[in-house]
């Protein structure tokens, strides 16, 4: 008995270190952090706070990107083309914005602002997080020539909706793990009653059989040793492009 509750003990613990494993990969932080990229035409940015709000997102390894022109368009045409001057590698005139980097865009003639989101973080911030977070966020603070104070808050929204995102996967992980856990030792608890069931059948079989054996020895005397001869030999032998982004834009 103390012998089968040593044996529960050890894999308990071994599958509880690899939900502990998978659950730490999922919280890590990344190898290499990402980089924040401002360009502010209007010198209307506050830098230093737009550093510290998008500190978070680049310990994620998010390139983040805030460009507040005085000219630009209202059909992100222009965000697109600074987004390939900015970062130039892996990013084409087919493409909106890389996997990688997350961009607040603000022009004030005309009046339009646009989020987008790579696909590394589109999962999170959606299509419909992004116009959420742009019409009540971003937008009421650019109407009252707070610009700062609306791009800090969008990269906050940003990091909280990440946050959320990296609950909701735990969570996920967490349960699976308890799900993997439980089948296993039922899997376990089946599999001993069967070798048991099938012990304790060999076990009886093997009393009947000697049983027969012996008085099948005192009519047979020539047999006795063929019968014996058969019983010890039965004993013996018993593991996506462009359309992933995200993005929302619109007037202000």
């Amino acid at each position: 008995m103390g012998t089968r509750r040593g044996r529960h003990l050890h894999l308990f613990l071994l599958l509880a270190l690899i939900a502990l494993l998978l659950l730490t990969g999922c919280t890590t932080r990344a190898a290499s952090p990402g980089r924040l990229f401002v360009s502010d035409e209007t010198e209307r940015l506050r830098k230093l706070e737009v550093a510290k709000a998008a500190a978070p997102l680049v310990q994620r390894g998010a390139r983040v990107v805030v460009i507040i022109v005085e000219r630009g368009d209202n059909s992100g045409d222009d965000l697109t083309r600074r987004l390939a001057t900015i970062s130039p590698q892996g990013h084409s005139s087919h493409h909106r914005i890389v996997p990688d980097a997350i961009a607040i865009y603000v022009s004030y003639e005309p009046r339009y602002s646009e989020l987008r989101a790579g696909k590394n973080w589109s999962d999170a911030l959606t299509n419909d997080v992004l116009t959420d977070i742009r019409t009540k966020t971003l937008n009421p603070a650019l109407r009252k020539d707070n610009v700062t104070n609306g791009v800090v808050e969008t990269l906050r929204h940003f990091e909280s909706a990440l946050v959320w995102r990296d609950i909701n996967n735990l969570i996920t992980i967490a349960i699976i793990v308890i799900i993997v856990i439980v089948v296993i030792l039922i899997i376990v608890g089946i599999v001993r009653s069967l070798l048991s069931g099938n012990l304790q059948w060999s076990s009886d079989s093997s009393d009947d059989w000697s049983d027969s054996s012996s008085s099948r020895s005192s009519s047979w005397d020539s047999s006795s040793d063929d019968s014996l001869s058969w019983k010890s030999s039965s004993s013996e032998s018993s593991s996506r492009d462009d359309r992933d982004s995200s993005s929302s834009s619109g007037s202000w």
